[in-house]
């Protein structure tokens, strides 16, 4: 009973060490994130996708696991379902779409503002994908692209991704827990909403 009760206490103590750490990272990039509120969008938008980028990185160096991920440039499913992002990424979105010479379909994204995460599937299926998704399956703005792409990385059979194929329990993904954490931090920080009408915000006047 000593040797349960010691073992107990044990365990306890490492999840209230673990809980900690997690918070202090948390707390650190929560506060990162509030320095950048003044900047310009752009350059709130980049710092954040490069303090992201560092850490999948770091990480997927770390992990053998991250070897298996299979994401490539073509492999799209992923690209048409909603995606939520920060108002300083729309405008980072918009300004790269315009020195890249992208054409940003703003009458797609206005059918695509009227749906919700819920409802995005019963949209006609193109109207579904994303307005920076080229014709051959690749992003038009990928080096722009926002957080919540640069971490959805998956290991299973990138067939498993086709939303229409019902097969999402199957889907099988590589996480950062640093790289999920600092994106919660931003959430906390500047919030998120779905893109197409972030995008029709930044493209006011443009």
């Amino acid at each position: 009973m000593i040797d349960e009760s010691k073992a107990a206490a044990n365990r306890a103590a490492r999840e209230a060490k673990k809980s900690e750490h997690l918070r202090g990272v948390m707390d650190r990039y929560t506060e990162k994130f509030r320095a950048m509120a003044n900047a310009a969008p752009q350059a709130a938008a980049r710092e954040a996708h490069a303090a992201i980028e560092a850490v999948l990185d770091r990480d997927r160096q770390r992990d053998a696991a991250s070897r298996d991920i299979r994401c490539g440039k073509g492999c799209s499913h992923c690209c048409r379902g909603p995606v939520e992002i920060r108002a300083h990424e729309a405008v980072l979105l918009v300004e790269a779409a315009r020195e890249l010479g992208v054409e940003i379909d703003r009458a797609r994204l206005e059918r695509q503002s009227g749906s919700t995460v819920a409802t995005w599937r019963q949209q006609p299926a193109a109207d579904r994908a994303c307005v920076f998704l080229g014709a051959d399956g690749a992003c038009t703005v990928y080096e722009s692209r926002p957080g919540t792409c640069r971490k959805l990385l998956v290991t299973s059979d990138p067939a498993l991704c086709d939303a229409d194929a019902n097969a999402s329990d199957r889907i099988e993904r590589w996480f950062s827990w640093e790289a999920e954490i600092m994106e919660s931090a931003a959430l906390e920080v500047f919030g998120v909403e779905l893109m197409p009408r972030l995008l029709l915000e930044a493209l006011k006047d443009k």
